[in-house]
């Protein structure tokens, strides 16, 4: 189990568990105990005879604690046990104990033998103990097997059989729940601690033993189970969620899970250890960790990444588990991701680098062209999309082709009869994963579905199609949702807007992806640039003038235009780089004029482009020739600030900056007021 410190795999939290003692003092072991003690004492007479009265109470039903007591004060006798000290004196009800199941090997034994041990805390710690030790002998471990196997079976079929009464309920409810409604993602998800408490003692502890004597058959019982809660709590307990090498032992040997075309079959146990996977790269970073913490964090997390994946890579379901789980990572990836000041996962300090280190693992080890962009037949609402964007991701890395953006083309394109129908519920099932929990024009979900339309066709005839499709959503939005007979259609125009935002977000990535493309495209980027560009802007001059409810969101598609334009696009920035034209439109001028009378967002404008390495002599000028006086903006900003810090969305950075842009402009600047 442990190896040298070179060839060990470990999760963080069991590394941190084990640097911080150094020194540990283990429990008493049965294993301890000289075996020549151990004969001498099942030679006595009394050991025969409490072996016996083991039998005789089973037989009996006589009350587990009572008997435990009446045993106890027994063994402790100075004509018994009592000369042996305290450890030896516990071993020995653990030992008859085992001699009594070989006697009766029945369920029924062994759930009155660990009867007693719920009022034991020694039985309970050396009976498991005992049990392991005897299944060195063949025929005392396949009788074990199947009394656990009969306990599972009786388990499973009763759930809350060993909860306290008023939780008797909870293991019921919770396996009739799952049937009515079985989802993979709930799995990878997690969360089943709740009813711990109600079915983690169905099973009478076999488990976590049978799991120390053979993994394959401690899956074998696990796949007995219909629903997920004990599962999980038998993976815990078996320690998987502390110790790697136990993880990888049962997911090397975990039923297949996943089928033809990836479609999940209802098998619990490897996409539970999946999850358990995911939850185990905690990293503990800290709040400030310094740049040597967080590289060797980000090396950490890419090591034990592949290690997880290099687990999956010989299973035979390795391509559906790849894949299925890969959708579920992207899923979660898009709102960590987007969460960063710059949504990209740079580095272990990053939100989502640990789902893009997953990621990156499992196409490493993936086998080329075994990849379908086709979702499983059984695929969740969410996944559709994910899988596209997963795909490009795949694609990258060399190991398929390049998923066709096609059919999320056609998903777009709805007449108003099928926006409340089928296909407008579904175009707003699949796009909830890329929503996140707010909008954000350079989202990360966005720029992962952006890659393969850039590559399918030239980008800007793409966009036109893309946005031209989409005309009921921005009728929807100006004039409502007809099918709405409250509220005036507005949850329509939100849900419809929701989308529209997502669109453009598609498309200013798209422009990213132009500007700096993952690989070399097949038609001029310069001219695609040159005629996406006013696209774009005049889609959100048309959004900023009809959506009412998201305006903020394209004032920031304006900014973001705007610093592409003034920084990426104005001159050469790199050997592959392409610049536009200082007459080709829209300049940054017209980004400018676009926000002119919006007081905060043309401070803001000012601030990111400095922030971007925008020179402040050009922004003077684009100011100037945008007919927006920035000294004007100034003052306004100025006293809005003195009266309420709190209720404006400006502070004295943007301030600041605006400042500089005004040392900078010409003396010859007229003033002008905003409108």
């Amino acid at each position: 189990m442990f190896n040298t410190e070179g060839a060990m795999v470990e999760w963080p939290q069991e590394r941190r568990y084990r640097l911080s003692n150094p020194v540990h003092v283990p429990q008493q072991r049965l294993a301890d105990i000289p075996a020549n003690l151990l004969r001498e004492v099942e030679a006595t007479g009394a050991f025969t005879a409490l072996i016996q009265a083991l039998v005789d109470a089973f037989k009996e039903k006589v009350d587990p604690r009572e008997k435990l007591a009446e045993l106890s004060a027994a063994i402790d006798q100075q004509n018994t046990f009592g000369d042996y000290d305290e450890t030896v004196r516990q071993v020995v009800l653990a030992l008859a104990g085992i001699a009594a199941l070989r006697k009766t090997p029945t369920r029924e034994m062994w759930e009155y033998l660990w009867s007693l041990a719920w009022h034991s805390a020694p039985l309970e710690t050396f009976l498991p103990q005992a049990v392991i030790a005897a299944s060195t002998e063949t025929t005392f471990r396949d009788q074990f097997f199947v009394i656990a196997r009969n306990i599972v079976e009786v388990a499973a079929q009763n759930p809350g059989r060993r909860a306290i009464q008023r939780e008797k309920k909870t293991g019921g409810n919770q396996r009739e729940h799952w049937q009515r409604h079985p989802q993979l993602s709930a799995l990878w998800r997690g969360g089943f601690e709740h009813s711990f408490h109600a079915v983690g003692s169905d099973d009478d502890h076999v488990l976590s033993i049978v799991a120390e004597i053979d993994v394959a058959e401690f899956v074998r019982l696990l796949a007995l189970y219909d629903y997920p809660d004990p599962v999980a709590h038998a993976l815990m307990w078996c320690g998987a969620s502390w110790r790697f090498e136990r993880w990888k032992a049962v997911a090397s040997v975990a039923p297949a899970a996943f089928g033809e075309q990836a479609k999940w079959n209802g098998s619990l146990i490897l996409p539970l250890l999946l999850g358990i996977a995911r939850d185990q790269f905690q990293f503990g970073l800290g709040h400030e960790p310094t740049p040597n913490q967080v590289s060797e964090a980000t090396n950490d997390i890419k090591s034990l990444a592949a290690e997880v994946a290099k687990t999956i890579a010989p299973r035979a379901d390795a391509v559906g588990c790849m894949t299925r789980w890969g959708n579920w990572l992207v899923r979660t990836a898009i709102p960590a991701v987007s969460a960063n000041p710059l949504p990209h996962p740079t580095d272990a300090a990053s939100q989502g680098f640990i789902e893009d280190a997953l990621l990156e693992a499992l196409i490493v080890k993936m086998p080329a062209d075994r990849w379908s962009p086709e979702p499983a037949p059984d695929a969740e609402p969410w996944e559709p999309w994910c899988q596209v964007a997963a795909g490009a991701l795949i694609a990258l890395g060399r190991k398929s082709s390049m998923p066709s953006p096609s059919e999320f083309f056609d998903e777009w394109h709805i007449s108003p009869d099928e926006w409340p129908t089928q296909p407008g519920q579904s175009l707003k099932l699949h796009a909830i994963p890329f929503e996140g929990a707010g909008p954000r024009a350079d989202g990360y979900g966005a720029r992962l579905l952006a890659i393969p339309m850039v590559e399918a066709g030239r980008a800007d005839d793409l966009w036109k199609q893309f946005w031209d499709s989409t005309d009921t959503l921005r009728e929807i939005v100006e004039f409502g949702d007809p099918d709405e007979t409250e509220n005036d259609g507005w949850q329509g125009r939100n849900e419809a807007a929701k989308l529209l935002m997502l669109q453009f977000s598609v498309g200013l990535m798209m422009l990213d992806h132009l500007i700096e493309p993952q690989r070399p495209l097949e038609y001029d980027r310069s001219s695609a640039i040159e005629n996406l560009l006013p696209c774009l802007h005049e889609a959100v001059r048309e959004m900023a003038a009809t959506d009412q409810l998201n305006r903020e969101f394209w004032s920031e598609a304006v900014r973001h235009l705007a610093i592409r334009r003034a920084k990426w696009l104005s001159g050469p920035t790199g050997p592959n780089s392409v610049a536009l034209s200082a007459e080709v439109k829209p300049i940054l001028a017209d980004f400018i004029r676009t926000l002119a009378g919006d007081t905060e967002n043309l401070l803001s404008l000012a601030y990111v482009a400095r922030r971007n390495g925008v020179d402040s002599a050009a922004l003077a000028a684009a100011f100037k020739a945008a007919e927006v006086d920035i000294g004007t903006e100034i003052a306004i900003a100025e006293h809005l600030f003195a009266i309420s810090p709190r209720a404006i969305g400006i502070n004295a950075a943007q301030i600041n900056a605006a400042r500089e842009i005004l040392h900078d402009a010409s003396p010859d600047h007229t003033i002008l007021h905003s409108l």
